[in-house]
């Protein structure tokens, strides 16, 4: 199978290897990937306005992403992915904020989605990706859905909220509450996660937001349909180290706890968004005088010091961020299991290195004064972008630092492999 790129690798092109199995013929390194993605920063800039104005991402612009590559990061190398390692997806996503948040999001959090698949049982990844190599995989977790056993499978019923990249999916993953008169025996309601096909579910228009716009973060309506049990799994068993699909593939990655990817999808386009708006920042400000007096703003010295308060925020959270991704990566190429305080990093160091995003942005998006509150102003669109990926849940500030302190204090978490060090976490 062939096909043809706008970028230095042609990514369709794969080679049969079985019936069910089609190896890349090429598989570029992150470096290679990261440069696609900063190649593409000019002409998002240019769309950023127009994905906003569409609640979705221009096709031209999945295309591009396509062609690039990056759709591919955490796909299987056996379907004819990179099954790359850990972080890839942070630098990749990290350059393209800088042009459009909304693409940053997609492509980071929806185009990872591919590793949620890679962890399904082995028949429903023999099923799909042979005839969808290219695969965008939506999920939707919040809102309401349940899955009611019947022979051989079950029937979903619901509507999920936030299926962000809907609209140029493939199909889409969602989770739903299944037996519901028999809860665990911590007396929680049974989840399990359902692999859907476009025929499953309708997308319902419901995306306006002031952040990420561009996004297309819709709803997923579903009314009774059966879903085979193979096309499911149970949320316990999808979110640890030994999923079903992992013994179909050679990498680490398939093989590590949710919560490494849950958490970190996040960063890249935090990051991207910030540097993006600070970006903007400079570039205009450079140019901006008084209004009054026509006096030049660079030489305020309140906007230097600002200014550099905001880049050392940003470049802290990327030093958090590199930090933290080189750590999961090395613990999982060696297989090594995270006990103890630095089990916590993943929850901790995302909601620090936002923290400091945040702060940044809206810093620099507070001295634009009136210039920089109307809608089409860059920096007020990645002021707006990066307010609202502050609010995701895995990101949230005291949830994220809750069980670091009381680890601390001597506080069981719950968690017996954080736990195990109690008596000195530190």
């Amino acid at each position: 199978m062939t096909g043809v790129s706008k970028g230095v690798f042609t990514v369709a092109q794969t080679k049969t290897t079985s019936a069910t199995a089609a190896q890349p013929s090429y598989i570029p390194t992150r470096e290679e990937l990261v440069l696609e993605a900063r190649k593409l920063v000019p002409v998002l800039r240019e769309r950023a306005q127009a994905s906003d104005e569409l609640r979705t991402l221009p096709d031209e612009t999945v295309a591009d992403l396509k062609a690039a590559g990056i759709h591919k990061i955490f796909t299987p190398k056996r379907y004819g992915g990179f099954e790359m390692d850990w972080g890839a997806h942070v630098d990749v996503s990290r350059e393209l904020g800088r042009g459009c948040g909304s693409t940053s999001w997609v492509a980071s959090v929806v185009m990872s989605h591919t590793w949620i698949l890679g962890r399904f049982p082995a028949r429903a990844q023999e099923e799909f990706w042979p005839d969808t190599p290219d695969a965008i995989i939506a999920t939707a977790f919040a809102g309401g859905g349940t899955m009611e056993p019947v022979d051989g499978g079950f029937v979903l019923n619901g509507q999920w909220r936030f299926a962000s990249g809907v609209d140029h999916a493939n199909c889409a993953v969602v989770g739903g509450r299944y037996n519901i008169k028999n809860r665990t025996s911590e007396g929680r309601l049974r989840y399990r996660m359902a692999h859907l096909l476009p025929e499953d579910y309708e997308i319902v228009d419901t995306w306006h937001a002031e952040g990420l716009k561009g996004t297309g973060s819709k709803d997923i309506l579903v009314k009774d349909r059966f879903v085979p049990e193979y096309r499911t799994v149970r949320s316990e068993e999808l979110a640890g180290k030994e999923p079903p699909g992992a013994k179909l593939h050679e990498s680490y990655i398939y093989r590590t706890e949710l919560g490494q990817l849950f958490y970190t999808l996040l960063c890249g386009p935090m990051l991207g968004a910030t540097r993006g708006g600070l970006e903007h920042y400079l570039e205009q400000t450079r140019e901006r005088t008084g209004q009054m007096f026509g006096e030049s703003i660079v030489e305020q010295i309140p906007v230097q010091i600002r200014v550099a308060e905001s880049f050392e925020e940003l470049r802290v959270a990327d030093l958090i961020t590199d930090n933290l991704m080189q750590f999961l990566h090395e613990a999982g190429s060696s297989g090594k299991q995270i006990r103890g305080i630095d089990r916590l990093r993943i929850r901790r160091e995302p909601a620090m290195a936002a923290k400091l995003c945040l702060s940044a942005i809206t810093r620099v998006a507070n001295m634009m004064g009136v210039t920089g509150q109307t809608g089409n102003n860059p920096v007020q669109r990645h002021y707006r972008d990066m307010r609202t990926i502050s609010t995701h849940g895995g990101l949230n500030w005291d949830t994220g630092m809750m069980p670091t302190g009381k680890l601390l204090l001597g506080v069981p978490t719950g968690d017996p492999l954080t736990d195990v060090d109690i008596e000195k976490p530190w």
